[in-house]
């Protein structure tokens, strides 16, 4: 998973074969932001198009709450392409 840095937000863009396995990772990452208690945006588009982005909306800027949400949804999906090359 490559993250970006723009406008002071980590940024990335995953694609997914269809809309339903994008909606089962959607959900791997909520539970996750909420187990973190902190939250990223995502948008869906073209039905199997992820964009998420992850900054501290209070603060304006990246900070280490970001870092450790980024570091888990990388792992996550680390963990969904793994799974998903075993199939």
């Amino acid at each position: 998973m490559n993250w970006n840095i723009l406008a002071n937000q980590f940024r990335t863009v995953v694609q997914f074969d269809n809309q339903t396995e994008l909606a089962k990772f959607v959900l791997l990452v909520a539970q996750l932001a909420d187990q973190l208690d902190h939250h990223p945006d995502m948008e869906i588009k073209h039905c199997n198009e992820l964009s998420i982005s992850v900054y501290s909306h209070d603060r304006q800027k990246i900070t280490q709450r970001d870092h450790k949400l980024v570091d888990g949804i990388s792992e996550l999906y680390k963990d969904w392409k793994t799974k998903k090359a075993d199939e």
